[in-house]
């Protein structure tokens, strides 16, 4: 279980940070469905606030994720239970 919530854990984790870095160039940051409109996104440009907090965010769950999963792997903590 240790190996499986491990490796989990680091592909979200470095996933997020890939999403993050990717949007200084996009421009642009993925937040959800929004209804029937499509996607909710937040435009560097056009939302500057919520686009960097959003930002802030997703880089401190991703750093997070990242190091709870090396954590895991390297038996330092206990993997979530299952129940």
């Amino acid at each position: 279980m240790h190996l499986f919530q491990g490796v989990f854990f680091l592909i979200l984790g470095v996933g997020l940070l890939v999403v993050d870095w990717r949007s200084l160039s996009l421009g642009w940051l993925p937040c959800g469905p929004n209804g029937f409109k499509g996607r909710l996104v937040f435009r560097r440009n056009e939302q500057p606030l919520r686009y960097w907090i959003l930002f802030v965010a997703y880089a401190a769950a991703g750093v997070g994720l990242v190091v709870y999963a090396v954590r895991v792997l390297l038996g330092q903590v206990e993997p979530l239970p299952l129940n």
